[in-house]
């Protein structure tokens, strides 16, 4: 039998920081792509936009069940897609 899982237990202050930053990372990645929707990408870049999309539905999905982990999700869409963003520029 596996050991039970300990879980953070947020406050839900803590819920709601961190649905907001979750919210933000979010908008932030998709105002990145968005921003490069009409550029022509190579196939690396247009490989990343996709791993980039996966990421923001897995932080999507993971919201409900581990909100730190879909914040930290979210984070790194957007850091991949202001990097993709910047050097496509």
């Amino acid at each position: 039998m596996p050991p039970p899982q300990l879980v953070d237990i947020e406050t839900p202050e803590k819920q709601r920081q961190l649905n907001a930053a979750v919210d933000q990372s979010l908008s932030h990645a998709q105002a990145s792509l968005a921003g490069i929707a009409n550029r022509t990408l190579t196939k690396d870049q247009q490989g990343l936009v996709e791993q980039i999309r996966n990421i923001m539905q897995q932080a999507e999905a993971s919201r409900s069940s581990d909100l730190p982990g879909a914040k930290s999700l979210a984070e790194r869409a957007e850091v991949l897609a202001k990097d993709l963003a910047a050097s496509v520029r």
